[in-house]
């Protein structure tokens, strides 16, 4: 049998880095307040729609089999409690500029507690390198106004921009359906995202040659197909979760690596081999 651990209850309390809810509960609220349009006012909770399903393993120490625990330690070695923590805004490597946390909550804008929608666009017109999260939004006793505003964004097909403030930043935000529900995803302002054009290795490229321009879109077509995100799997999760399984049961099943295939001399045998290896 695996080697199974139990955490000390009493461990447990005191450990600031475990998991507070067990992973099959409902998400807790990330963000409440009120969807405005004019004198509309509707309240809502804010809750992630993205269910990461990563792997999370514990770090624990390998003689005594406990976990490790990570602790607020300033320079001079000591440890800082919450309430001895003070924020400095950078000025450069050495110099501060320091601000109480009541100072900073001061500076928080409207958007903090509501999202006023002041302009609708069509969905499918944004450019989805600028999405960054989706999260759920939920009737907060505003049941009527929230299910008018669900089904007019279904039925128009349009999309409420506004500001939203969590996590030490206003974001730019769409609200839009999805589903029968209304969805809030958080946008990247314009000059978040790099133009590609200023990486110098991007700037002098070769157009390719015509026969080997053929054969990459005779592969794509034959590739080609319908969007279906169903078929694809988390194999590295499946396989992690197997070889937990495995152990459990007694037997460790070390999952089996796939040989790499031989390289090929040049572009235009990589490309003729997977050509030919789609016809068959």
């Amino acid at each position: 049998m695996p080697e199974v651990v139990q955490i000390a209850e009493e461990q447990r309390e005191n450990d600031k880095t475990s998991e507070e809810s067990p992973p099959s509960a409902l998400p807790r609220t990330t963000w409440s307040g009120s969807l405005r349009i004019g004198l509309i006012n509707i309240p809502v909770k804010a809750l992630s729609l993205i269910r990461d399903r990563r792997i999370s393993f514990r770090m624990l120490h390998k003689s005594c089999k406990t976990p490790i625990s990570f602790k607020r330690i300033c320079q001079e070695g000591e440890e800082v409690s919450l309430a001895d923590i003070i924020y400095g805004y950078p000025l450069d490597r050495t110099r501060y500029v320091l601000l109480e946390k009541k100072e900073i909550d001061s500076a928080r804008p409207d958007s903090k507690n509501t999202i006023l929608l002041d302009r609708f666009v069509n969905f499918f017109e944004i450019d989805p390198h600028y999405f960054d999260t989706t999260y759920l939004l939920l009737p907060d006793r505003s049941e009527e106004a929230y299910s008018l505003m669900q089904a007019v964004m279904e039925k128009t097909g349009k999309a409420g921009l506004g500001k939203i403030t969590f996590r030490s930043k206003e974001r730019l935000v769409l609200v839009h359906y999805y589903r029968g529900a209304i969805v809030a995803t958080t946008l990247r302002y314009d000059g978040e995202i790099m133009d590609p054009h200023i990486f110098p290795a991007l700037q002098d490229l070769a157009p390719p040659g015509e026969k080997e321009l053929a054969l990459a879109a005779q592969i794509i077509e034959s590739l080609s197909g319908e969007l279906d995100l169903t078929g694809y799997k988390d194999q590295y999760l499946e396989k992690i979760e197997a070889l937990v399984k495995s152990k459990m049961e007694g037997t460790v099943i070390i999952p089996e690596k796939k040989r790499a295939r031989p390289a090929a001399k040049s572009l235009m045998e990589a490309l003729r081999q997977t050509a030919e290896s789609l016809k068959e």
